[in-house]
């Protein structure tokens, strides 16, 4: 076989297996409209769960170690009673959820042998004690936490989770579903209006589906357990149709596993289809199942594009703040002149001001206590900035995330449907006019046309939704 040949069988076989398309996941991710999507979904979750801890703690707070003291308590099967702290629920609920998830991503990374030693390895070591699998679990025991121990909270903060989270991704998956499709460009506000008019109708009700089901076939379940009570009729009749109740507790664990094996497809398909949550439920459930192996491929190949984007731009980020204070302290305290004493140890303005651990902690709260007040505005202020940058680094990760959702779902409806990906619908009207196709990143797929630049539309009708 002449090279001309090998490479064109190769290029076919990167089409056809999706590896190519996964790796385009970055330049989608990266795109300003969706990381200001992204900051302003991080920035409002932040806000809402402060919000709702202000609130909560009025009644007073957990223990900063709660999670954790939870899980070693249902490890060791043991009772578990809520010890009392100074800490807010979502805040503690966050912390926790923000070291597995790290954790997750940075031990998702095979070969950390080869960066020992460095300063990439440390960072990689610093997550590398336990497995993926760990974390994950150790994520889910968290989210256990919060809905056994404060189930009021945890509904109150699931709504405005799904709100928040609903309408950024929906918006998100709808830019990049354009550009990896057509090659186009939505404008922000296009995208916005897009996710919002598509939001209850589309990927709110695709995930309460799944939930309103598993909850009415439980109410029966629970109804059941009630006529298990009376006394002979129950214990003859219910106990011969105890088989019902199996039957129940089977499909609510499948609509549970569906829920987490294909909810990352709710959104991908309102925003690619235009359709209903009923819909999208459905076309998300039934991928999954047609091609299992294909959707854990192309999960283990978008995990490890998303592990190394975030630990590639987290030590970005933290290079150009240890920068920032190196440079920025040194002006604070040049040649030791006007360091502050504090114990034992002389520290300059900035360190005192603004403490920087690590990749991990890019933004550590000061000794209040040791400042004075215009000391106190200078560190609030910086901390605002400096938090706005965490916050824009968090930003990054959710639109890699929705961006590995959507480019997933259009291989996975091919392999099912055999549907091309270039196939998205258009909504009809002016409300959705693309821009002109990127120029600098060529055609979308081989198969594209370079016709002309004006969008076409489909003939369906738009969704009521």
């Amino acid at each position: 076989m002449d090279n001309a040949s090998e490479q064109k069988t190769g290029s076919h076989w990167l089409e056809s297996s999706g590896f190519a398309h996964l790796f385009r996941i970055p330049r989608l991710a990266i795109r300003a409209d969706n990381l200001g999507i992204g900051l302003v979904a991080v920035i409002a979750t932040f806000v809402f769960g402060t919000v709702l801890d202000w609130v909560w703690m009025l009644r007073g707070g957990v223990s900063q170690k709660a999670v954790d003291q939870f899980i070693l308590a249902r490890q060791l099967d043991q009772p578990y009673s809520e010890p009392a702290g100074e800490f807010g629920i979502f805040d503690v609920w966050r912390e926790h959820s923000r070291r597995c998830v790290l954790g997750f991503l940075a031990s998702s990374i095979p070969g950390k042998s080869l960066a020992a030693g460095t300063k990439f390895g440390r960072y990689l070591d610093s997550h590398a004690q336990t497995r993926p699998l760990a974390y994950l679990t150790d994520l889910g025991y968290g989210q256990w936490w919060l809905l056994r121990q404060h189930p009021l909270y945890a509904l109150l903060l699931a709504v405005g989770w799904v709100l928040i989270w609903g309408w950024a991704g929906g918006a998100i998956c709808r830019v990049a579903a354009i550009q990896f499709a057509r090659n186009e460009m939505l404008t922000l506000q296009q995208a916005q209006r897009y996710a919002r008019h598509h939001l209850f109708g589309g990927s709110v009700l695709a995930l309460f589906v799944p939930l309103g089901l598993m909850f009415f076939v439980a109410m029966l379940m629970g109804v059941g357990g009630l006529f298990l009570r009376l006394p002979l009729v129950g214990d003859l009749l219910g106990g011969a149709a105890f088989v019902l109740a199996i039957v129940g507790g089977a499909v609510v664990a499948a609509l549970l596993i569906g829920l987490v094996i294909a909810g990352h497809l709710f959104c991908p398909a309102v925003a690619v289809e235009s359709t209903d949550g009923f819909d999208a439920f459905s076309r998300g459930f039934s991928y999954v199942v047609s091609k299992p192996w294909r959707t854990v491929v192309y999960g283990v190949v978008s995990l490890l594009v998303t592990a190394i984007c975030w630990i590639v731009v987290n030590l970005f980020v933290f290079a150009a703040l240890s920068v920032t204070r190196a440079v920025v302290g040194f002006g604070t305290g040049p040649f030791g002149w006007g360091m502050r004493q504090v114990g034992q140890e002389s520290i300059r303005k900035l360190d005192l001001l603004w403490p920087l651990a690590g990749p991990d902690a890019l933004y550590r709260a000061p000794n209040w206590s040791q400042l004075g007040y215009f000391e106190y505005v200078s560190a609030v202020l910086i901390g605002f900035w400096v938090l706005l940058v965490v916050a824009a680094l968090w930003a990054f990760l959710a639109s890699l995330y929705f961006c590995c959702c959507t480019v997933t779902y259009f291989l996975l409806r091919r392999d099912v449907d055999g549907t091309d990906l270039e196939d998205v619908q258009m909504e009809e009207g002016a409300a959705e006019q693309t821009t002109t196709p990127l120029a600098t990143a060529g055609p979308a797929h081989s198969a594209q046309p370079a016709a002309s630049t004006a969008p076409t539309y489909s003939a369906e009708p738009p969704s009521s939704t």
